[in-house]
């Protein structure tokens, strides 16, 4: 009855160790900050370990979808027409596109850095477990010799000591009548061992792989990135030739000032200081897009400091803040997205200062909705830190856009009473023309080259 019973532990434990498990129904992926930290550890069971094998193959799906996607959107673009709402269009979707691949390289970027660390801890673990086996077996081995010894069955020992593998030893061990129950507990926990370090050699195996097609993945999505921002600045030089009629069109079809009056002051009450001077709002940036025109054309009626998102923004000169929003996330910015005021300028700041006794109003956009550090009505010394560059609004990329009117001798007050009628950030100088320039002779207010101060 012993014989049988062991018998049949032995055959049920093969069978379970031999057969596949059935994969199990299509897991969820929609989570993949879940799914890559998850499978970029080592799993202790079969049905995780076939979760993440599947993992695996949906990620290539995704790739495979995503090439999909950016040669429908190359085909597109090559038919693109002159057509301002067909490019906001292809604007968000480069947009997406790339915001989802930026998504997948950091995760893969992180997961690879976690495999290498859990492949390192399973290589120990899998020493530890080898050596514990080897031990376990050596113990049975050497009780299977003294159990032969004294039961007169010696002629089993070669049998016994010859066997393959520990399945082999026990099969073999069932010819002999008596086994305790010490020997049969430390035979199932030696089978749950080998079962084990089966599984986690597995994981080493399936890990290595996953680095690998990571590697693979991630070049090939730094290469996606680097061609849709060259699409990018196609859509966006096409795109400045018709922008300043839109928004032109936008503002002066503009009447609700109330919807934005809670975000601006109509008088001030202190003394503004007068400076000799600006300084740069903006250290060590580069400039991407001049006063006037765009370098591919289109009408440009500011300049861009191409900075990283984040970069401090300062006061060019001490003033007050007449006007502050941050309702938009820092990295929205995409061509034809007009959120924010004036529309499409994302996070917006304007500011009101006395330099060489003249007044200027000077404005900020496309600003981060975090690190915005001052409101409207509060003062401000020059070199203050008052926000942080962002990707907001109707932008093609990472920058600030600052524009600069001059006021003339024009009292604050009097100014301020203007602005809070009008929410006008332009002061009557329009958004689609040049011919409001100081330079060009218009009498204040008129638009100024912030080139001729910065």
């Amino acid at each position: 009855m012993m014989k049988k019973k062991l018998i049949s532990l032995f055959v049920v434990g093969a069978i379970s160790f031999q057969m596949a498990i059935p994969i199990q129904a299509q897991e969820d992926y929609s989570d993949e900050d879940y799914w890559y930290a998850l499978c970029a550890t080592p799993q202790d069971n079969e049905d995780s370990v076939n979760a993440c094998l599947a993992f695996q193959d949906y990620q290539a799906q995704q790739m495979e979808t995503l090439r999909e996607e950016i040669e429908k959107y190359k085909d597109d673009l090559n038919s693109l027409e002159a057509n301002a709402a067909k490019i906001e269009e292809m604007s968000k979707k480069q947009k997406d596109l790339a915001s989802a691949l930026e998504k997948q390289i950091q995760n893969k970027e992180a997961a690879i850095v976690q495999i290498a660390q859990q492949i390192e801890a399973l290589q120990e673990e899998i020493k530890k477990t080898q050596e514990e086996i080897e031990e376990w077996k050596a113990q049975i081995a050497a009780r299977m010799q003294q159990e032969q010894a004294s039961t007169g069955t010696n002629i089993l020992i070669d049998l016994l000591m010859g066997a393959r593998d520990l399945n082999d030893v026990f099969r073999r061990f069932t010819g002999i009548e008596r086994i305790t129950a010490s020997d049969q507990d430390q035979v199932d926990q030696l089978n749950e061992m080998e079962a084990q370090l089966k599984i986690k050699k597995g994981e080493q195996e399936r890990l290595s792989a996953e680095t690998e097609q990571k590697r693979n993945q991630l070049d090939e999505q730094r290469a996606f990135v680097e061609q849709l921002q060259v699409y990018a600045d196609q859509l966006a030089e096409e795109y400045h030739k018709q922008e300043a009629e839109t928004k032109e069109a936008m503002q002066r079809a503009f009447t609700d000032v109330s919807s934005v009056s809670g975000n601006m002051i109509s008088s001030y009450e202190g003394t503004l200081p007068q400076v000799s001077g600006f300084i740069s709002p903006i250290a060590g940036g580069g400039l991407s897009a001049g006063t006037w025109a765009y370098p591919g054309g289109g009408l440009h009626l500011g300049m861009d400091y191409a900075v990283a998102i984040g970069t401090p923004v300062v006061a060019p000169a001490s003033g007050v803040i007449i006007y502050a929003s941050n309702p938009v996330p820092s990295n929205n910015g995409y061509l034809g997205n007009w959120c924010g005021y004036p529309f499409g300028g994302g996070n917006t700041i304007e500011m009101l200062c006395i330099v060489n006794g003249t007044l200027y109003a000077v404005s900020f956009a496309h600003l981060a909705q975090e690190g915005f550090a001052v409101s409207a009505g509060q003062s401000v010394s020059a070199g203050q830190v008052i926000a942080l560059t962002g990707n907001s609004g109707n932008s093609s990329g990472p920058h600030c856009h600052i524009e600069v009117y001059n006021l003339g001798n024009m009292d604050i007050n009097t100014a301020l009473a203007r602005f809070s009628a009008s929410a006008d950030f332009a002061w009557g100088t329009g958004w689609a023309t040049t011919s409001t320039a100081c330079e060009a002779g218009y009498p204040t207010p008129c638009r100024e080259r912030p080139e001729r101060f910065f």
